[in-house]
């Protein structure tokens, strides 16, 4: 019966428990150090649980005092920043966009994957706020800017990726996009920028996706007379790889997702069911509903 006993309580334990009980048993004609033994395996089980588990949603501490690896601090003072967050930055060549999302830094660039890194207290040097967080190095200081991405500031932002500076502007408030469709062309502006002056017509952009795992972006545009083509561009949507005119009625349907029209360009008539895009405080196109005539 024992033996039988012992068999259902192996079926149910976990590894780490059945670990801890092997040293109980092992360790038991040890007296104190035994205790001492099985109390620091039970201690170390529940710091490799917690670091899975609660911590990963409260913001749990390590043993020495500081913040979970990876996670947001909390508590911030940021009464001495330069600029109080939340706040947001973008630039050009490439275009790049970096926001505080939740108490992470998220840096987005075109045609690349997002790179997340918690908000962490700066250090304040010459006047500029710098973060040091993982992957990433931003600077921001108080200094008049201005970027096509980023508008017109009094502030201007750097952040430091994998050895490449991208320089920006930044400023105070949340990125304000109300759509899916808009998050996607400002974070892909410069492809269809790119495709739009490799056509040389006026077009709607009416999809943009990624190619050859991420290393190419494609464009779906709609030229004014009907005219269907796919653009693929490389380098972070700076060069095109190829424009291909699509037959009439052959295109997929996700090559319809959307309808932006850049700005300076005019519709046929005007209409109400559109949609502006922005980036910071510059309209940069809008998005046309079904209803407008382009």
């Amino acid at each position: 019966m024992a033996s039988l006993a012992g068999q259902n309580v192996a079926r149910v334990m976990t590894p780490s428990r059945a670990v801890l009980v092997a040293l109980l048993f092992g360790l038991a004609a040890c007296g104190d150090n035994a205790a001492t033994t099985a109390e620091n395996v039970e201690a170390q089980n529940s710091l490799q649980q917690g670091s899975r588990g609660s911590a990963a949603t409260t913001g749990a501490s390590d043993p020495a005092g500081g913040p979970a690896a990876g996670m947001p601090v909390g508590d911030l003072d940021t009464t001495t920043w330069v600029l109080a967050p939340p706040f947001y930055a973008a630039g050009d060549e490439p275009f790049w966009r970096m926001e505080i999302v939740e108490g992470w830094f998220s840096f987005r660039r075109s045609g690349l994957r997002a790179i997340d890194e918690p908000l962490v207290q700066p250090r304040n040097e010459a006047g500029a706020d710098i973060f040091e967080t993982g992957s990433l190095l931003v600077t921001i200081r108080r200094e008049a800017c201005s970027t096509e991405q980023g508008g017109a500031s009094e502030f201007s932002a750097s952040v430091s990726f994998d050895g490449q500076d991208y320089d920006g502007c930044a400023s105070g408030g949340q990125v304000s996009i109300a759509s899916a469709e808009a998050a996607t062309v400002t974070e892909q502006l410069a492809p269809i920028d790119t495709c739009l002056a490799k056509l040389g017509q006026p077009a709607l952009a009416t999809a943009v996706y990624p190619r050859q795992d991420g290393e190419q972006i494609a464009v779906g545009l709609r030229a004014k007379n009907g005219a269907l083509y796919e653009c693929v561009t490389q380098g972070g949507g700076a060069e095109v790889v190829s424009l291909d005119p699509i037959e009439q009625g052959s295109q997929p349907a996700w090559m319809n997702r959307m309808r932006f029209l850049r700005e300076g360009v005019a519709t046929t008539a005007t209409c109400a069911d559109v949609e502006e895009v922005r980036v910071g405080e510059q309209v940069v196109g809008r998005l046309l509903g079904k209803s407008c005539k382009f």
